[in-house]
Order: C-alpha cells, then sequence, then structure tokens
C-alpha cells in the first residue's frame, strides 16, 4: 500500500507520510515490532526469521542518509510483517569523533529508555540531514526525544557498542557505508552489491534468492524458448544474449494491457523466436485494488514451482482478468497447470516481486499501465524514441518494436525524462475558487473533522476519480486512466489524519497568493538539474504547497508552477517539521537564497 504514494514529489513529503502512516497513540512507530540485541550488543527489530538484513552504516555518511528511506521502506513491507529481521550496526568512518559521538548518542538513548533505539536512529539521520551535526547536537537531540541531555552526554562519554559493530564489520571486509549482509537461518552472511537505483530491489531480491539460468520451455505455447529470472527477479523471455530488451510493465487487470498482450505475442513470433530480441515482464499492479495484487502474487508463485510455466500462467491470468475469473484464481491456474496448490496458496503471503517491479517502474518514470521500456544488452532501462519524441506511456505499436530490433535509425532508446510537472496528475484548482470548500478543506474532506469512511464514500462518488489501492488506515486514488496522485490517511484508522494531492500544473504561485495570501515559511529540496520543489507552508491554514522553479539556480516567479498540496492537522504538520530547516517568507527569491544557512529562521 505504502510503497504507491512514496512516488510523491519530495523526501519531505515522503518523510511527512511515513509519520502519519506509522505514528500510533504512544507516538512509537515501533511500538508493536519485536525489539532485541545480539549476544554482543547489536540491535535488531522484528521476529526471528528465516532471513534476517545486516546493515552498516554512518549517521554521517551521505549515501547512508540516502538510503535510509529505502532501508525504512523495507522495514515496514517486510520486518513490520514477520517476514524477515533487520540488524543495524555502527560504522563509523567519516568523521573520527562525531561519527562515533552519533552512534554513541544512539545507543545511549536506548540506555536511558529501554526501547528507544528504532526512534533514536531515525530522529538522528533526519537531523543529520537536515541540521548537520556538531558537538553539541546531543542537546536537540535530547530534547527531540525527551530524555536528560547532561544524562545522555554522559552516557556517550562511555559507550562502546560501535567499537564492538566496527571490529565485527571489518572482519566481514566492511570498508565503507553503507554496507548490506543477508543471512539465512544460521549460515555465513552474504554480501549485498549495493547500486542506485536497483537498492531496494537488491534488499528485497535479496530475501528470496533467484536464479539466474534458463531453462527451456518444455511445452505449451512457449514450447522451445528459454526464460530465466534476472538478479532482481524480472521475468524474462528469450535468448539471455540478444542484443534488445523489450521490457513491459503490465496489470492483468488492466483492459489496455489486456488488449496488447496481442501486439506483444507478434512481437515475441516475430523477434523473440528469432533471437533479436527478448521480452521482460514487470509485475504493476495499479488497476483493481482487489485483484491486481492478487493475479501478480499469483504469477510469481508458479515460477516458484516451475518457471518454464511461467509464461502460460501469465496468458491465463490476462483470460481470467478479461472474463472476470476471478474466484479462486490461485486454485485455477493449479488446476490447469497440473502444479501443487496448497504449495500456490501457501507462496502467496511470501510473494513480494510486484514491490520490486514497482520500485523499478517509478524510477524508470512508470505512471500507467502498459508502459514499455528497453534496454541494450544488460544496460540500464531506458526509453523508447520515435525521433526526439519520447514514447513514455502505453503500449507501442508493433512497428515502433520492430523498428527497433531492426535498428532502424529514427527508433532509438535514451534516458528517461523525469519532472515533477505531470499532466497525468490531478486536474484539480478549487485551492483558487474554494469550490466546493475552502482549504484546508478538499471536497467537503476536512483533515481531524471528516470520517475515513465518508471521505472513501465522496471519492468514490466522483466519476473523474477512482481508488486503486486501499487499506483500514489509507487508501490511495488516481483521476481517470493516470498515475496513482493522491493519499488520503488517517492516524486512528476513524478519521482524515491528511491529505496529499500531486496535482497537474494548472496554477501557479501567483494565483495562490493572490487568493490565499502569503505563506509564513519556506523550503527547498533538489529534485533533478532542471528541477528542484519550494515548499510553502501555511500554517495557519492546515496547508503545505509545492512549487516548480529551475534547479537549484531557479528563481520563484509569480508563474512557478504547483504541483502538490498536502491539507493536515496542525498537529501533524508541526510533528512532520519539528527539526526541519523552515526560512521566513521573504517574497520571490531564488532557491539558493532559500536554502542558504544563514537565511532567516
Amino acid at each position: 500500500m505504502n510503497r504507491l504514494i512514496r512516488i510523491a514529489v519530495i523526501a519531505v513529503l515522503f518523510v511527512m507520510q511515513t509519520w502519519m502512516i506509522h505514528s500510533q497513540e504512544n507516538d512509537d512507530p515501533y511500538a508493536d515490532i519485536p525489539q532485541s540485541r545480539t549476544t554482543d550488543g547489536a540491535f535488531v527489530l522484528g521476529d526471528p526469521a528465516g532471513v534476517k538484513i545486516i546493515e552498516f552504516s554512518d549517521f554521517l555518511c551521505t549515501s547512508c542518509q540516502n538510503y535510509e528511506p529505502v532501508i525504512s521502506s523495507f522495514i515496514w513491507d517486510f520486518v513490520a510483517s514477520g517476514q524477515a529481521q533487520f540488524e543495524y550496526r555502527f560504522f563509523p568512518v567519516v568523521d573520527p569523533e562525531l561519527s562515533k559521538l552519533s552512534a554513541s548518542l544512539v545507543e545511549c538513548a536506548d540506555t536511558l529508555q529501554p526501547g528507544l533505539f528504532w526512534q533514536a536512529h531515525d530522529l538522528m539521520f533526519q537531523m543529520v540531514s537536515s541540521m548537520g551535526f556538531t558537538a553539541q547536537s546531543y542537546l536537540d537531540f535530547a530534547e527531540a526525544l525527551q530524555v536528560d541531555a547532561e544524562a545522555l552526554s554522559d552516557c556517550a562519554s562511555r559507550a562502546g557498542q560501535y567499537s564492538i559493530d566496527a571490529a565485527y564489520g571489518a572482519s566481514l571486509g566492511v570498508s565503507r557505508t553503507p554496507s548490506l549482509f543477508v543471512q539465512y537461518g544460521d549460515s555465513e552472511l552474504l554480501p549485498i552489491a549495493l547500486r542506485l537505483p536497483e537498492h531496494y530491489p537488491a534488499i528485497v531480491n535479496a530475501l528470496r534468492p533467484q536464479t539466474s539460468d534458463p531453462v527451456t520451455i518444455r511445452f505449451g505455447d512457449y514450447t522451445g524458448l528459454s526464460t530465466f529470472r534476472r538478479s532482481d527477479g524480472a521475468f524474462v523471455l528469450g535468448d539471455p544474449d540478444a542484443p534488445l530488451t523489450i521490457v513491459a510493465f503490465e496489470d492483468f487487470f488492466c483492459p489496455h494491457c489486456q488488449l496488447y498482450a496481442e501486439t506483444v505475442r507478434q512481437f515475441i513470433d516475430a523477434y523473440v523466436r528469432t533471437g533479436k530480441a527478448n521480452f521482460e515482464f514487470r509485475l504493476y499492479p495499479l488497476a483493481n485494488p482487489q485483484y491486481s495484487t492478487t493475479a501478480a502474487k499469483v504469477a510469481e508463485c508458479v515460477a516458484a514451482q516451475d518457471l518454464g510455466q511461467f509464461w502460460d500462467a501469465h496468458d491465463l491470468l490476462f483470460q481470467f482478468a478479461a472474463s472476470n475469473n476471478v474466484s479462486d484464481m490461485a486454485g485455477s491456474i493449479a488446476g490447469l497447470l497440473a502444479l501443487d496448490a496448497a504449495a500456490l496458496n501457501d507462496c502467496l503471503d511470501r510473494s513480494m516481486q510486484f514491490l520490486v517491479d514497482i520500485h523499478v517502474g517509478q524510477m524508470a518514470g512508470v505512471s500507467g499501465t502498459p508502459a514499455i521500456r528497453a534496454r541494450d544488452s544488460e544496460g540500464e532501462l531506458q526509453v523508447i524514441y520515435v525521433g526526439d519524441q519520447p514514447q513514455a506511456r502505453g503500449g507501442l505499436p508493433f512497428d515502433v518494436l520492430a523498428a527497433l530490433a531492426e535498428d532502424v535509425s529514427d527508433v532509438t532508446i535514451g534516458a528517461p525524462e523525469r519532472s515533477l510537472l505531470n499532466e497525468d496528475f490531478l486536474q484539480d484548482t478549487s485551492l483558487l475558487s474554494a469550490t466546493p470548500c475552502a482549504p484546508p478543506c478538499w471536497q467537503n474532506i476536512t483533515s481531524g473533522q471528516t470520517s475515513m469512511e465518508e471521505a472513501t464514500a465522496i471519492i468514490t462518488s466522483i466519476d473523474a476519480l477512482e481508488i486503486v489501492q486501499s487499506s483500514s488506515d489509507a487508501f490511495v486514488f488516481r483521476s481517470g486512466d493516470g498515475a496513482p496522485c493522491c493519499q488520503i490517511s488517517s492516524q486512528d484508522g476513524k478519521t482524515v489524519g491528511s491529505i496529499l494531492l500531486q496535482l497537474a500544473p494548472n496554477m501557479n504561485v501567483g494565483q495562490v497568493i493572490a487568493t490565499r495570501g502569503e505563506p509564513k515559511y519556506v523550503f527547498g529540496q533538489p529534485f533533478s538539474e532542471a528541477e528542484a520543489n519550494l515548499m510553502l507552508y501555511y500554517p495557519e491554514q492546515d496547508m503545505l504547497l509545492s512549487a516548480v522553479v529551475a534547479g537549484v539556480d531557479g528563481q520563484l516567479e509569480e508563474t512557478s508552477p504547483v504541483v502538490a498540496v498536502v491539507y493536515a492537522t496542525g498537529e501533524i504538520f508541526a510533528a512532520a517539521f519539528e527539526s526541519a530547516p523552515l526560512q521566513a517568507w521573504q517574497g520571490y527569491l531564488s532557491y539558493r537564497e532559500y536554502t542558504a544557512d544563514d537565511a532567516e529562521r
């Protein structure tokens, strides 16, 4: 559930959403997850499981800070559900004194208040990345955790877990941070290769390692073809040495994907069977909140029993979805393919390939299904271009795929374009018109007042909107056939706590200020070389806006497009921005002026 909303426009919104979704009445998001320590003192999160991920990290390490949201996703996706354990090891390498101090402060937070380690761990990363770290930072750290600062400092002067962890890491050959290992049962630790953007799939795949050895399909419509799984688990049909791979992100319950299946089959017959290309299928469940993910899990679990039958299952699942034959997909597939039905059902709870594929798709700019990408040999995933026009959405015609396979000069592949300006997001300017209600109310939904039941009914009643995923405390929706753009969530499962809307760029900062007044605070977050965010915070209206400027050298202007808005309760905003570097509004300044260290706080 949470994985789709994490395509939100900036990291600060990720931080805030994580807090909102996982916070509980006692403000400890880890309260329901078992916590323990190893015999040598390392901190462990989660019940004993068949697999454990071990991280060696330094709070002052920039790469560790960048990877922290990925680690957090892993914890909530797999550790909280009991599928894995997570062990954290201090490995201070960045600064000979401050790295050790940051580690010791986190250790001592747990010493002074047992059970506080993981909150302290998260807070330290947040503080260092947003405020930096000095020898006096323990004062802010203690205040935020509500522990005695002098007792914390005194404990830190004697703490030594970092030296135990560092020695252990050195014995494993650790020389940099972050370094991750996987352990299956009591076996020796195995290193996990880390490389952006495949970091999350690398961790997830470590839970269930896959063979990349090709097998020959023995019967069915794909008889004679080779099939294999990539190192991140993706399903591939064809010769591993083929010079081109066409990659399809699809949902069995997506009507457009069902129609596109004929084009895929035509390409397979013409180019995969001849060895000129192979075809890679990525599970991207979006269309049906109830059945899309189940179908994706069934497909993977067929492969777990017999990789050679994956592609027949792939075709059958498209047929089941098109005919609405959904009562027992796992049982039906098992019967038709002569598989062990009990084992197939048992596998469903452990199936996770769709999470990897969603992450890969998000990194490749996939916003809907079907979506086609391509790669040369083992190269990076790229967009197909016809002339200078990227073909980033929808299923591409056979003649375009054929031209790429035949190396026609006008059809090429290139890096995907990343932009915060997305016409597929919500078409909404009600912030300006105050229709049907004024901020922080949206569509008669108000954070802190409207029940989740009422909010669900309101969104369902609007023809232009569609809920694509839901749980007891949040639901994600989209506009028409566009990308999932928006989320409404609750802290208690009863009352709306926050509304997050990612918007098509149909209004600008000047229009907002003319109707809603000037913001009180501003803070920034880079996005790409071409774009950066300036966040405009209206605490009196419980509203946060995201405006796009031209990179970190860009200037905020009246015409700067607004691409996201968050309405939330004052309590949620206060908690989310407790240590955020908020700057006072000073008019239309540049991104650098608003994010300079000496800007007015």
